[in-house]
């Protein structure tokens, strides 16, 4: 069993590439041109999905490639795809090593690799202040899986990004949200991964496994301890800002079983579920009102919105959910092209699909803020669970601003976990 196998995945990890060449793919339809490195070239903006899809695969097969020891973000290129030992995105900096207790400097990049602690459960983690800074799903509260434990989360950034925010002391909360002009450099990327714990009545073999402690709830979802598990994972969102791309580039993965696949039946997209697959957050049975709801009737205290759950319903009642948008069939035979190559279909990597890419199509335009980006709508089931018939990774990232700041972070949420300086305070206005 790989318990910590190397998966460097979505979005997030141009690594310490230099300013990325924006050229026409001149790649075959049959060509997955998997290796160790990202990519040097990235899709034109006016270029098709599947320019862009193939992009992120190669994305997420690089920043899956085992990390070389003692060398964080960079990938060891003697060793095999699916190797034990951290991926190269495992090895980034999470925001527990960024922001620091008292807003104290971070210190060098090349640190030690610490053992893995999740306490993250909504990714909108200042809006329930019952368990502040330690929740993540993208709206909406917790999400429990169909065991009844719920879905961790993590975010890290690559080398680019941690070295911008330690050169202008952005770990500092009083610092960064004076801060007028955030603008990360190219090569920058960021990884949100989502994970469930993995118990004997999961097939492990089908996932990224990662050893943690992750912080216990009661069943109202207050923190109540710690306990050691052996996490899945389930989601990936990688994020990289590209030369011409001030918009950044979201590609998105997920774990094959985390809900069934759809196949267009007379006009309507209906469930297709695999014969002996368990899903982790599907249940055929769940009504169709009950699907993608979130947890939560929320309470004002002291001046925030807590998450409460639902009458009937307890931190450990799963949260049944279901795919809003279909995978495209383009996508999906592009998922099985890519699961089928040499280098992935040993590895566990075969279990994970890409969802969709999402770009800026006019990225240039100052009139265009958002860039138009495309697709439209960009979900992640165990990231935008209850959002998703609404969801755009570029429109909801333009809104990011520090702690108590007016100004924009340039699409990124990292510094909603920046710490005041000892002695001080924050309490966020949201």
């Amino acid at each position: 069993m790989n318990t910590f196998p190397r998966f460097s995945l979505i979005l997030l990890g141009l690594l310490s590439l230099p300013a990325v060449a924006r050229e026409q793919p001149a790649q075959a339809t049959s060509n997955t041109d998997l290796s160790c490195q990202p990519p040097s070239v990235m899709p034109i903006a006016d270029a098709s999905q599947e320019a862009f899809d193939r992009y992120s695969w190669q994305m997420f097969v690089a920043l899956s490639w085992p990390a070389e020891a003692g060398a964080r973000g960079q990938p060891d290129c003697s060793a095999a795809l699916g190797a034990p030992g951290p991926t190269v995105w495992q090895t980034y900096k999470n925001v527990d090593e960024i922001f620091l207790p008292g807003a104290k400097p971070p210190g060098p990049w090349n640190s030690a690799l610490q053992a893995k602690r999740l306490r993250l459960i909504n990714i909108a983690a200042l809006k329930n202040n019952t368990v502040v800074h330690s929740d993540n799903q993208a709206v909406g509260g917790w999400l429990i899986d169909q065991n009844g434990n719920p879905t961790y989360y993590e975010l890290a950034a690559n080398e680019a990004s941690y070295n911008y925010i330690v050169a202008n002391n952005f770990y500092n909360a009083d610092i960064v949200s004076k801060a007028s002009n955030i603008k990360f450099p190219n090569a920058t990327s960021e990884i949100k991964s989502s994970w469930r714990i993995l118990t004997a009545k999961d097939d492990v073999s089908r996932y990224l496994q990662m050893p943690a402690t992750v912080t216990q709830f009661n069943d109202q979802g207050v923190p109540n301890g710690t306990t050691q598990v052996n996490l899945g994972l389930v989601g990936l969102h990688i994020i990289t800002k590209a030369s011409g791309y001030p918009q950044w580039i979201w590609s998105t993965f997920e774990q094959v079983d985390n809900v069934p696949p759809k196949s267009l039946v007379e006009g309507k997209w209906v469930n297709q579920p695999a014969p002996g697959v368990k899903y982790s957050y599907f249940n055929a049975s769940a009504p169709a009102d009950t699907l993608n709801q979130s947890p939560c009737n929320w309470t004002l205290q002291d001046g925030h919105q807590v998450c409460q759950p639902k009458p009937g319903t307890s931190f450990t009642t799963p949260n049944p959910l279901d795919r809003f948008t279909p995978l495209s069939p383009a996508t999906t035979a592009l998922n099985s092209q890519f699961q089928a190559a040499p280098q992935v279909q040993p590895t566990v990597f075969k279990y994970y699909q890409l969802v969709t890419t999402q770009w800026p199509t006019d990225p240039s335009n100052p009139s265009n803020p958002l860039g138009s980006p495309a697709p439209a709508l960009a979900a992640n089931v165990t990231m935008e669970s209850y959002i998703q018939p609404n969801s755009s990774c570029t429109d909801c990232h333009s809104k990011a601003t520090p702690i108590n700041s007016r100004f924009k972070a340039d699409f990124s949420y990292l510094f909603k976990f920046a710490k005041a300086p000892a002695g001080t305070s924050i309490k966020d206005e949201e």
